[in-house]
């Protein structure tokens, strides 16, 4: 059960849909009222109302008791617990962001694109390192195809000058967008989407935003650590299976003098993609390739070839309008006690609110 407050405002357990629905009494003389939790283990009645209040509860909750039930839960959906672990950041970075809010704006983005019931926990914070993010494999599933535990760092070192959003849930400080496209023997598929022209604060900096996305992407799939890329990236590609979109894509690999490297070939893929490197004055977000390279490594199933750091709003909003049509539907009146005309009806209008963690 939530906590609840004057402004409806409470907490509740992770990826547990919880819906409050306050009817309020159209009369000036009645406040008269219900409140509903809603969580994916059924509904619970909090708050007070009449019969003819609980009458239309009953209906209300049947009806959306089936919606719910039909619809995805994001419970099983790929979890990304994060958990910072210390450091400072560099002196010479830009913006008023943190570290915290960038790490979790970019775990709710590959979050929103992957549909299993994963939990993967990785631990983050700054320190000195010769690069400006880096990603470190701690434990993996017995197949060794999906990263369960990780580590990402942040150079504080000074040498990466740093924009720190503090807005990461919009991309208002780049203003101009471009999207590019290649065929890599599956047909058409977007290999990256870049933001560029940034506005003052973030002009001549790395954005952490875009790093933070890119350490992720390796606890996503591809790494040296992970079972699976190792296996199949042994002729320098990363060919796409047909259980997945743009099924025989072989996306390019980078090497060095190790071999295939967990990174796309900046020669053979556009400009701008997520898993090909980051350069300063620009932000990058996961294309469908990043996506989709990731999805064949690690078997994911893909929830969304767009990912969205707002993806659970999007989604409650399509319940809200949803439960909003249904209410239009149905005769949610209640006798008036406090008129003198036996007849007359005062219309309760349903408020009603979502919240997922």
């Amino acid at each position: 059960m939530g906590n609840y407050g004057h402004n409806n405002v409470f907490q509740t357990g992770k990826n547990d849909y919880v819906i409050l629905v306050t009817f309020y009494d159209a009369h000036p003389l009645r406040n008269v009222y219900t409140v509903l939790e809603l969580n994916m283990n059924g509904f619970h009645r909090v708050g007070n109302g009449d019969k003819d209040m609980v009458k239309h509860y009953k209906k209300f909750t049947a009806l959306v008791a089936v919606f719910i039930f039909i619809s995805v839960s994001e419970s099983s959906a790929l979890t990304i617990v994060t958990r910072f672990i210390g450091g400072t950041p560099p002196a010479n970075t830009s913006g008023s962001g943190n570290l915290t809010d960038i790490v979790s704006a970019a775990a709710r983005m590959w979050e929103s694109v992957y549909a299993d019931p994963v939990t993967v926990t990785l631990d983050y914070g700054w320190a000195s390192i010769p690069d400006a993010g880096n990603h470190i494999a701690l434990g993996f599933n017995e197949q060794g195809n999906q990263e369960l535990a990780g580590m990402l760092l942040f150079d504080n070192s000074g040498a990466t000058p740093f924009y720190l959003d503090p807005t990461p849930n919009d991309n208002e400080e780049y203003q101009q967008s471009e999207e590019e496209y290649q065929d890599f023997g599956g047909g058409l598929i977007n290999v990256a989407r870049l933001f560029r022209q940034p506005t003052i604060v973030a002009a001549g900096y790395v954005d952490l935003l875009s790093v933070v996305l890119h350490e992720i992407g390796h606890s996503m799939g591809m790494s040296v650590g992970n079972y699976s890329f190792a296996s199949q990236s042994t002729d320098g590609i990363i060919l796409f299976s047909d259980r997945l979109p743009f099924a025989g894509t072989m996306a390019p690999l980078a090497s060095n003098n190790t071999g295939f490297i967990p990174h796309f070939d900046v020669v053979e893929v556009a400009y701008g993609c997520l898993m090909s490197g980051i350069n300063a004055d620009e932000r990058r977000i996961p294309s469908e390739l990043d996506i989709l390279a990731n999805a064949q490594i690690s078997g994911y199933t893909i929830l969304s070839l767009t990912p969205s750091i707002e993806s659970q709003s999007l989604q409650i909003k399509a319940f809200t309008d949803f439960w909003a049509h249904i209410w239009a539907r149905f005769d949610v009146s209640s006798p008036d006690p406090a008129s003198k005309t036996k007849n007359t009806r005062t219309g309760l209008n349903p408020r009603i609110i979502i919240w997922s963690r």
